[in-house]
């Protein structure tokens, strides 16, 4: 007998809890790596993310967790994840019944969100030396540069860049469950869940969303990046949290 569709009822965005007053006005415990500017008049809305990238350590690479990074490509893992942060979180949010353009941009600064930017390491430790991830608050995250990805592993790194920096977002308002758990969709160990959903064939891919595989049809890596973005209330979420110039 053939078994029914399997369907996953996940809880509301919880930034889906403020009207939007808050939301512009932001809460009273803003974190102090992000600050919002707020034009009104133009429906604009600027806001800027400290970041404080890093080498791996010598420990990291003694271990097998990474290899060395030379300056000038840690450069250029610099400019691919403040890209990444730019184009995946900036978007149009709704507010007050009125469209308004949010534009994320990074600056650097020694009390910014901490990332390691690694070459992948020992293939004898798996994941733990190739995988990105960020534990904000408990452990600094490592971003790994793959080059398999070939001709798109820079824009892959960009794209995984924006999703692990947005950690610290839903961290930082929500808690670990939320941000870890992908919305409901992964546990917080990163284990897919059972009622994740497929990647849509058309329309936006949530940045911090997991997927599964559509079973009814190819999506290509050039569809996702191009169709990825981070969803209306995570851009929400940030703005919620950030300081107010």
């Amino acid at each position: 007998m053939a078994q029914p569709p399997r369907t996953t009822m996940f809880r509301p965005h919880p930034v889906t809890a403020f009207d939007c007053t808050q939301l512009l006005g932001g809460r009273a415990n803003a974190v102090r790596y992000a600050t919002a500017s707020i034009d009104d008049r133009h429906r604009s809305i600027s806001i800027q993310v400290a970041m404080n990238y890093r080498m791996p350590s010598l420990a990291a690479r003694v271990l097998g967790q990474s290899r060395r990074v030379a300056a000038d490509r840690f450069a250029h893992y610099t400019r691919l994840a403040d890209l990444g942060l730019g184009k995946y979180w900036s978007r149009t949010i709704t507010l007050n019944g009125a469209d308004y353009d949010v534009t994320v941009t990074a600056r650097t600064a020694a009390d910014g969100l901490p990332l390691i930017l690694a070459h992948t390491g020992s293939p004898l430790l798996g994941p733990l030396s190739s995988r990105s991830s960020n534990p904000y608050p408990l452990l600094r995250g490592n971003l790994y540069y793959e080059p398999h990805h070939e001709g798109d592993a820079d824009a892959m790194f960009a794209m995984t860049a924006a999703h692990e920096i947005g950690h610290a977002f839903l961290t930082s308002a929500f808690g670990i469950h939320w941000s870890w758990g992908h919305g409901g969709t992964s546990s917080i160990f990163g284990r897919m869940a059972a009622g994740a959903p497929p990647y849509p064939t058309s329309g936006e891919i949530a940045l911090m969303t997991y997927y599964r595989s559509n079973p009814t049809a190819t999506i290509y890596r050039q569809d996702i990046l191009r169709r990825t973005i981070a969803s209306e209330n995570d851009v929400k979420t940030l703005l919620y949290i950030a300081g107010r110039e």
